[in-house]
């Protein structure tokens, strides 16, 4: 199994292609209001571009989504260390709770 890169230096400017640098290219960050209505009820992970409110994103990157949480903790465990990055599930609270429950 290959040794995962490290990128110590990730940032808008880097030519490594991780995906805050993906974010610059036109049509890679969008609105996440558009992206939840495409994947209502599932685990959403955006990575957030630069210039946008960290706590209060409007656009994003969608790095990865799925049903189980498990799934998209793994694939944002592959992220860039540096990035800003946001996690959380995309349906109904009493779905939310009752996962919260059951964790």
């Amino acid at each position: 199994m290959p040794t995962p890169t490290t990128h110590s230096t990730c940032g808008p400017d880097c030519t490594c292609g991780c995906p805050y640098t993906g974010l610059v290219d036109p049509g890679r960050a969008e609105l996440i209001a558009e992206v939840e209505q495409r994947h209502p009820g599932q685990w959403l992970a955006f990575v957030i571009p630069p210039g946008e409110d960290e706590y209060a994103p409007e656009r994003g990157m969608l790095v990865a989504h799925s049903a189980d949480d498990n799934e998209v903790w793994d694939a944002v465990a592959r992220v860039t260390f540096n990035q800003i990055v946001h996690v959380y599930y995309n349906g109904p609270l009493d779905c939310y709770l009752a996962w919260v429950e059951g964790t």
